[in-house]
């Protein structure tokens, strides 16, 4: 699999092979190249080097004399990163074929047709709905809030490739909107929805990661169950991370600390269970801290693949930061719409998925506001994946590309242009999440963690051109109840900078509640503002290993992923 590591990720195959051919070339601006007279940052050896917290013989124990350490962030991905999402067998319909006939040539909307194939395919136990070279219109109708639903397990959107087949909406009633939605058919919560869910209580804390989780007992408990392993938001927990004065004790969907798990292994005799990835820690007995089951079906298998989709240009006014609370203005109108919304999805994936220019757009206009979102969400792998240039990039959630409020998914080798935010964690429910060998341009405010205490995910081998990477201690907006602190135990990994963005003359800008992490940065836009453990800054060219996720995964899958 190639790598980006100071490229980009461009729209088609073609475009991709050409590209190469000038990644030589963004790539010597990676290597140790200064501007003259610039002082030179790096040791004068080229010599390769490990990061004091992470030596050649790493295991997932390893903690430094301050008792630091990184994260395992091997289960990111598709099935724990073990295996691609493979080839998927069942019902294959050409959507354009009857009883479907959808028009391809983008006169007539094919959202009927479309979704009728989804559900037929769906209920016969999934398949592929295909969608031939063309153009396809779609929008919501009526009063739905989404164009097209994937709502069962094993279903796959497929077109012909990102500039064959096209997904175009010229709807611009889109105010929280979805064009594609991948959420279950029926209702499925992790229960920790602003209710005081029972459960079956923690009888230790848990303050740093583990498998094995000590109960009060397991009865009703059984392997393969899917839980939530979450928190109250208490006095004792607003305290322990700095919020005194600043939040309040209440149940919140944000601010409820949550891991989503299945259950592999049970000990009747110690009440103990062993889940299938490491919680994260900051679980503690004072805060409620229990075993929740997740009530319904998380929809599995399911992907989207190979198109692109565009929305056309709003023609209205008013596009101010706050004129999405203005009614009749193209701020109200597109206001917390989105391109492709994975909601209560395990093991999915989207990859080779372009936004575009339709025809008529300002070519720098390919979508209305938001692209791609996760939320509560695990497992999802997107890949090779190109989203540029919303329309909209206004307070209250717009613009943003590339949204991680799930866990342990996995952003590899795609590319953001454009966003508002163009990589963003947020909320208590976004952990273990990694964005690796990515390309981030001109993002109008850094790729951040942005609210709610996103604990421990990684940016691994990022590079950024005219963008930063941020980790606020605090970030003081978000209305009725601040977004607080946003992050802690997270990892920048090898990042490389190519030109700094014109908000902020550093690469990164990282002050994290507790540890955070900066290790290795490398080209002519290398510089960190940081109160956080920082090493190898300008020498990120020599670090050993390149990528650490990918390190992670092969030291415990063994094998290489293509």
């Amino acid at each position: 699999m190639t790598k980006f590591m100071c490229g980009s990720v461009v729209s088609s195959f073609l475009m991709r092979w050409i590209f190469l051919n000038f990644l030589v070339g963004f790539c010597l601006a990676c290597l140790p190249a200064y501007s003259s007279g610039e002082p030179e940052r790096r040791s004068a050896d080229s010599e390769e080097w490990h990061s004091a917290l992470y030596p050649a013989n790493w295991t997932p124990e390893f903690r430094d004399a301050e008792g630091r350490f990184l994260h395992d962030f091997s289960f990111a991905g598709y099935r724990f990163g073990e295996t691609p999402p493979e080839a998927v067998e069942g019902e294959w319909v050409n959507v354009t074929e009857a009883p479907y006939l959808a028009d391809s040539s983008g006169e007539q909307d094919s959202t009927t047709a479309i979704q009728q194939a989804l559900d037929e395919v769906g209920k016969a136990g999934g398949g592929v709905v295909y969608l031939p070279a063309g153009t396809y219109r779609i929008a919501p109708i009526g009063e739905d809030s989404v164009a097209l639903r994937l709502r069962y397990s094993g279903v796959v959107l497929r077109g012909a490739g990102a500039g064959e087949t096209f997904l175009y909406s010229d709807d611009f009633q889109m105010r929280k909107k979805v064009l594609i939605s991948v959420e279950p058919g029926e209702a499925t919560s992790w229960n920790a929805d602003g209710k005081d869910y029972p459960g079956i209580l923690l009888v230790s804390d848990e303050p740093t990661p583990t498998q094995q989780i000590s109960l009060a007992e397991v009865e009703g408990l059984a392997v393969g169950d899917a839980v939530v392993i979450r928190n109250d938001l208490t006095q004792h927990y607003i305290d322990r991370v700095g919020m005194t004065g600043k939040w309040e004790p209440a149940q919140s969907r944000n601010r409820t600390l949550t891991y989503y798990r299945r259950i592999t292994r049970i000990d009747p005799e110690h009440n103990v269970v062993t889940v299938d990835i490491p919680v994260r820690g900051y679980l503690y007995q004072a805060d409620n801290a229990r075993v929740v089951p997740v009530t319904g079906e998380m929809i599995r298998e399911v992907g989207v693949e190979d198109f692109s989709i565009g929305m056309a240009y709003h023609p209205g006014e008013g596009d101010g930061l706050r004129d999405f609370l203005q009614e009749g203005t193209l701020a109200y109108e597109v206001h917390g719409s989105a391109v492709i919304r994975f909601k209560m999805a395990e093991n999915g994936w989207v990859r080779r998925v372009n936004t575009y220019a339709p025809e008529g757009n300002p070519p720098q206009v390919h979508i209305l506001s938001n692209a791609l979102q996760l939320e509560r969400s695990r497992g999802i792998s997107v890949l090779h994946c190109d989203l540029r240039f919303p329309q909209y990039r206004g307070e209250g959630g717009n613009g943003y590309l590339y949204t991680m409020q799930g866990q342990d998914n996995l952003v590899e080798e795609c590319y953001a242009e454009a966003g508002r935010h163009n990589f963003s964690f947020g909320t208590m429910s976004a952990s273990g999440n990694v964005i690796v060998d990515c390309y981030s341009k001109d993002g109008w405010l850094g790729s951040d963690f942005h609210m709610f205490l996103s604990l421990a995910n990684l940016f691994d081998s990022v590079t950024c051109e005219g963008d930063f990477l941020e980790a606020r201690a605090l970030r003081p907006w978000g209305g009725k109840v601040m977004h607080g602190v946003t992050t802690t135990e997270s990892v920048f990994w090898n990042t490389c900078g190519l030109r700094y963005s014109e908000k902020q003359p550093y690469l990164i800008f990282s002050h994290q509640f507790g540890d955070g992490y900066i290790i290795g940065t490398r080209g002519p836009a290398y510089e960190v503002k940081t109160s956080d453990f920082a090493e190898g800054i300008g020498k990120g060219e020599t670090l050993v290993p390149r990528s650490l996720y990918e390190d992670q995964r092969m030291r415990r899958v063994g094998t290489v992923v293509e």
